[in-house]
């Protein structure tokens, strides 16, 4: 390789290293989280709010599945706004 070659090259990389890359846009985010006798729902909005439609029976199962969805795969620290969507066990077991 030549010299100018060389330069072109390094100059070519030194842009690109410098340019700012645009991060991507946030998106509506949707789990299906998996509970007994049903799914749970958990909306993340793109400014971060989220919203969990019911949570499955009492116990550590469907809640613990829904911790993990909501810290590990959505990245929350806390769940924002609840919604069942009628008052039966398991729908409405899993939220304390």
């Amino acid at each position: 390789m030549t010299w100018n070659k060389s330069f072109l090259v390094i100059n070519i990389l030194l842009v690109f290293s410098i340019t700012p890359t645009q991060a991507a846009p946030k998106t509506l985010d949707i789990y299906f989280i998996d509970v007994e006798g049903g799914a749970a729902t958990l909306i993340v909005t793109p400014a971060g709010e989220s919203l969990l439609v019911d949570s499955g029976f009492p116990g550590d199962r469907d809640a613990g599945r829904i911790a993990h969805v909501a810290r590990d795969i959505a990245g929350l620290k806390q769940i924002d706004h609840y919604v069942t969507t009628h008052w039966h066990r398991d729908h409405v077991g899993g939220s304390a």
